[in-house]
């Protein structure tokens, strides 16, 4: 396993697909890790921008080669591990409004991409994780992202990039063995413990309600008028948790 920082990237995601499909020679092993501090072409849940900002964020792509039990849920794996180097860096508790979108003080600081690639026969995963560590307030309110923030304007914590990536990295080592042989039931509990979601009015497609509950599976159980139903996948929005 490596861990290797790049001066810059289109995309760090992007970076281990390539090699996945032999650009650099020998092909990258189980938890080889990129990062960087400038990445130019980054891209959110349904191809969304992740804005580039020169050496204020971390930029965080990890490759997963071993066999996995739910691997579906792995961007919920994510979402605590980048808390768990939040906490790690300047000694918050992070929340997560499900699926994986990470909170601090009311706040969006980090941006997960988990995505499966096909090579040789055989499907690895490759997990996107991006942390805004330097901005400052003015950055997100002269764009109008009022929901956004990052540990610099949540907490005051100035982690450096390299600092954040040790943090991440060694957050992933520890989680995915016993995530690789049980999934979801690794995580369960403390990803409830963490959930901003339950209890709070939830709006997600035509799903009205009040979430109820994360279930064994990881999916969101929102309480309606009508009964119980569940969400896996689609945006949620939650009422009061900005």
């Amino acid at each position: 396993m490596s861990l290797r920082r790049l001066r810059e990237a289109d995309s760090t995601n992007d970076v281990l697909k390539r090699a996945l499909a032999g650009a650099d020679g020998a092909l990258p092993a189980d938890g080889d890790a990129v990062y960087t501090d400038s990445q130019t072409a980054g891209r959110g849940r349904r191809g969304r921008a992740w804005e580039n900002r020169p050496g204020e964020a971390l930029y965080y792509s990890r490759l997963v080669r071993r066999p996995l039990a739910d691997a579906v849920t792995l961007p919920l794996l994510c979402s605590l591990a980048a808390a768990d180097a939040v906490r790690a860096l300047c000694g918050q508790e992070a929340g997560v409004k499900w699926p994986n979108d990470l909170l601090l003080g009311g706040k969006k600081i980090c941006g997960i991409l988990c995505e499966s690639v096909t090579a040789a026969g055989q499907t690895s995963y490759i997990l996107g994780i991006g942390i805004n560590l330097l901005q400052p307030e003015e950055f997100f309110a002269a764009r109008g992202l009022v929901h956004g923030g990052s540990l610099l304007s949540q907490t005051g914590c100035r982690s450096t990039v390299a600092a954040a990536a040790a943090a991440l990295d060694a957050a992933l080592a520890r989680r995915l063995p016993a995530f690789a042989d049980a999934g979801f039931a690794a995580i369960a509990g403390e990803y409830r413990r963490v959930c901003v979601n339950l209890g709070r009015e939830v709006f997600a497609g035509e799903v009205r309600g009040t979430a109820a509950a994360i279930d064994d599976a990881g999916r969101l159980v929102v309480r309606t008028p009508a009964g119980t139903t569940t969400v896996f996948t689609g945006e949620v929005t939650v009422h009061g948790i900005y």
